[in-house]
This record gives C-alpha cells, sequence and structure tokens, in this order.
C-alpha cells in the first residue's frame, strides 16, 4: 500500500467518522421525525431552529448514509428509519446513537492526553445516562421474545416474592424499566461507581420506586447471597475474563433454584470491522473478549443448564440466558 492509498484510506474513514457523527447530530435534533414527507431545505431548517446549509447538511448526511434520499421537494427520510426514530423506540435509539458517539470522542479525548485506560470509569452524566437508557431498551425484546421461553419467571416476577438483582447496574435505567413492567417486584442494584450509583439512587428516589429498589455500591465479586433472586441480569461485557467465570458462581448461588441469568457477551472472532471494534469496545470497557461459546461454556461450570445464545444483536452484543436448575 502507497502513502498515496494509505491518505486515500483515512480520508475515507475520516468521511464515514464524519457521516457516522452528522447521522447521529440529526437523531438528537429530531430531523428524521420531520422528513415523514418531501422537505426542503429551509422548512427543515425551520422546524429544526437551524440554519439553512446546516440543516441541508445534516438532511444530505441522511442520504450518504442511506437513510433518506433526495425528492424534488428536497429530502425524505427512510420510512424505517422515521418509524423507529420518532416512535417508542425512539429513545432507545437516540441513546445508542449518543453513547455511542460520547463514548469515542471521550476515548479520543483522553488519547490526545495521554490518559488512554481500560475499564468504565465514565463520570459524564451524558453518558451514564446515555448507556442506561439504551441498556433498558432491551428489556422490551426481554418480554417479548425472551421471557415467555423462560419457564415460571413471570408468575415469580408477578407474586409478590419475586426479586430481581441488577449487576452493574449504571443508573438504574434497567432496574426501573423491569420494576415499572412488574408492580410486585423488589430489585437489588450493584453498582459500584460513585457518579453512576449516586445517578441511579436520584433515580429511583424520582420514581417513587425507593421502597422496592436498593441500590448498592457493592462489586459482584463481593456479593453475599444465598437464594435470594428469581432474575439477575449479569453484563458480562463489563467483566473481563479474569472475573466473569467467578461472578458467574456467584450469580448461581444468589439464584433460588429455578431462577434465570441474563448475560451479554461482546466477544467474537473475526477481522472483519464488526468484529473488530466489538472486541475494542469490550476491552476499553474491560469486558470479555472471549466468543460468546466459551463464556456459555463457563455458564455450565458455574452449574447453569438450558443455556441458550440468542442472536448477535447490531452493537455486536450476544445476549445468552441459563436457568438454575430446580430442586428435585
Amino acid at each position: 500500500m502507497s502513502d498515496g492509498d494509505v491518505r486515500e484510506r483515512l480520508a475515507a474513514l475520516s468521511a464515514a467518522a464524519w457521516t457516522a457523527t452528522a447521522v447521529g447530530v440529526a437523531i438528537e435534533l429530531g430531523v428524521p421525525a420531520r422528513l415523514r414527507e418531501p422537505t426542503g431545505a429551509e422548512a427543515l431548517a425551520s422546524g429544526a431552529g437551524l440554519p439553512v446549509p446546516l440543516a441541508a447538511a445534516l438532511a444530505e448526511a441522511l442520504v450518504a448514509a442511506g437513510l433518506a434520499r433526495r425528492t424534488d421537494g428536497g429530502f425524505v427520510g427512510a420510512p424505517a428509519l422515521v418509524a423507529l426514530t420518532d416512535g417508542p423506540a425512539g429513545r432507545y435509539v437516540q441513546a445508542e446513537t449518543r453513547a455511542g458517539l460520547l463514548q469515542m470522542a471521550a476515548f479520543f479525548d483522553a488519547a490526545t492526553r495521554g490518559a488512554a485506560r481500560t475499564g468504565w470509569a465514565h463520570a459524564d452524566e451524558r453518558i451514564l445516562d446515555a448507556q442506561g437508557t439504551m441498556s433498558a431498551g432491551a428489556i422490551e425484546t426481554l418480554e417479548r421474545d425472551v421471557l415467555p421461553w423462560m419457564t415460571g419467571l413471570g408468575k415469580r416476577l408477578d407474586s409478590g416474592r419475586g426479586a430481581f438483582l441488577d449487576v452493574g447496574a449504571g443508573v438504574g435505567a434497567v432496574t426501573l424499566e423491569l420494576c415499572r413492567r412488574h408492580p410486585a417486584l423488589r430489585a437489588v442494584a450493584l453498582e459500584p461507581l460513585d457518579a453512576a450509583r449516586h445517578l441511579a439512587e436520584r433515580n429511583v428516589a424520582d420514581a417513587g420506586l425507593a421502597d422496592r429498589v436498593h441500590v448498592r455500591g457493592t462489586r459482584i465479586e463481593d456479593l453475599d447471597a444465598h437464594e435470594e433472586f428469581d432474575l439477575v441480569w449479569l453484563p458480562g461485557n463489563f467483566l473481563g475474563p479474569d472475573l466473569l467465570p467467578g461472578a458467574l458462581a456467584t450469580v448461581h448461588r444468589a439464584l433460588r433454584p429455578g431462577g434465570y441469568v441474563v448475560n451479554a457477551s461482546l466477544g467474537s472472532a473475526g477481522d472483519d470491522e464488526g468484529a473488530v471494534t466489538a472486541r475494542l469496545r469490550a476491552i476499553l470497557w474491560a469486558g470479555d473478549t472471549v466468543e460468546p461459546e466459551r463464556v456459555a461454556g463457563w455458564m455450565k461450570e458455574a452449574g447453569f443448564c438450558e443455556v441458550v445464545l440468542m442472536p448477535r444483536q447490531p452493537n455486536g452484543l450476544v445476549p445468552m440466558r441459563a436457568r438454575k436448575p430446580s430442586i428435585a
């Protein structure tokens, strides 16, 4: 590869990064919702409160990304993009783009200061809130596509005795979403990071759920619990291979017989862009980079049965579930 080829490749990568940023900005400003029908740049600018050239440039970025098209009347968004960003899932889509772009900016900023490190240690409330909201979006999928396959779990969560453990709870978004859907459920949210834990405590209080949700600063490796929970949310993508096998053993002990754990892995093989960036994020979060099949093996070694790997998500995550055997 010549110097010219390298420069061209770097320029192409820079253009792709700018396009991704512009798409994120467009979603942040609600531009897709204004492109239900063909809309000219001036009308788009007026509705979004933007200078006309900037509104046009954002719409052009959506076109370049394949998320909109030009029309005689200006621009129109792809129907799926408009429906996704302007519908019930809109806040989760916005949170995912926000979390990604802010974390990338923080990573690059740290590098310019010679401070690039691994481990989730963000204190920026915007990053913490976005990451939490993005994670909470998975509860809809859990309730719709996974819970029906988890024998008896729905009844447990609604029984009045049901208990949920959220490991690495962040700002508490997952816990709060699950508790809203199951009004009799009680939960423990573990979050050792001070900045995130303080936000979780505030969010729990604001939601009026302080009597049902207890936020603790305990790390999973320090948890002393025996058959207390019916469901555990374990973000393996934030736990490295040195911690994850032990964490699975701790979770197994903490679950009641017949209870379930839901885990996630960012590990993947291959040198394609998706696999490489998934591993990079896992490394930055001090999480696992091993393949999901190996994590499934650790789950079985910890004593779990009915280990199921679910399809890899667009963001690279592979969700998985497993059950603690019932008492015979």
